[in-house]
């Protein structure tokens, strides 16, 4: 799940032209944490993934949904 969520948090932070230490500001936590977050080393906390969502105005199904579309924005910016 780790996976999911880390590659998640990366392409809505490209998406949407953010770089890490922007997204950290607005959350309220430390860039390097965001960083292990993105990198399957630590999940978010229920509340962080609440942040999450208000940041990029989407739901928690869509952070935790793999479809044809997300695969292909993951692989996008897995590189």
């Amino acid at each position: 799940m780790a996976r999911v969520i880390g590659n998640r948090i990366r392409v809505y932070r490209k998406l949407n032209d953010m770089r890490q230490q922007a997204l950290a500001d607005e959350l309220g936590i430390n860039r390097t944490y965001l960083s292990k977050l993105e990198n399957y080393i630590h999940n978010p906390s229920p509340e962080l993934m609440i942040k999450l969502c208000e940041v990029f105005d989407c739901n928690l199904g869509e952070m935790f949904t793999i479809s044809k579309e997300n695969l292909e924005n993951l692989n996008s910016f897995d590189k």
